[in-house]
């Protein structure tokens, strides 16, 4: 894998201006290649909580390790598993949950910032345009509210990783006021 220094860049450049929380809008052509230069980057000098809405956590450590991300950084939160009825593998690194609802992925999302005990610290969402799939646009802006507070009150770094194109613009707007930066991949 060859790495995007510009997209790299653009995130060492927003964490080292203070940003806590920021949303990365990729293309669906780039989604995998980006989604796995993120979590390289971010898990070479930290530990962080992977939610996965996309990928089931069986297929997902399977690309990381293949990238020899070091999924003992990882905790990781799959909704997606339990949907498709896949297998339950892991269970003391891997949350899983029946459904990508807002109200569940909250509390394990806290449960498992609550094992992260380093002072390097991140969360990785994968992706919001999933969420907004299942629930209410007013219920995804509740969710992102209470969840980016945390991040932040919790001295974490949230990266939200979402798809162009998969979102009404005008719920972009209300999604950007709650990020300090929005990096277009």
């Amino acid at each position: 894998m060859t790495t995007n220094l510009s997209l790299i860049e653009k995130i060492k450049s927003a964490i080292d201006s203070g940003a806590e929380i920021i949303l990365v809008k990729v293309d669906a052509k780039s989604y995998v290649k980006v989604s796995l230069e993120i979590i390289k980057f971010f898990s070479s000098f930290a530990d962080g909580v992977y939610v996965t809405l996309n990928k089931p956590y069986f297929s997902l450590k399977r690309m990381l390790m293949k990238e020899n991300i070091d999924l003992n950084k990882l905790y990781f939160i799959d909704s997606i598993t339990m949907q498709v009825g896949g297998e339950v593998v892991d269970e003391e690194r891997c949350f899983y949950l029946n459904s990508p609802d807002p109200v569940q992925l909250q509390v394990m999302i806290e449960r498992a910032m609550d094992l992260i005990t380093s002072n390097n610290r991140f969360i990785y969402i994968d992706s919001l345009s999933t969420i907004s799939l299942y629930k209410s646009f007013e219920t995804l802006i509740k969710f992102l509210r209470h969840i980016t507070g945390k991040i932040r009150l919790r001295g974490f770094v949230g990266t939200i990783f979402t798809l162009e194109k998969e979102m009404d613009e005008t719920y972009y707007s209300q999604i950007t006021l709650m990020c300090d930066e929005v990096i277009e991949a």
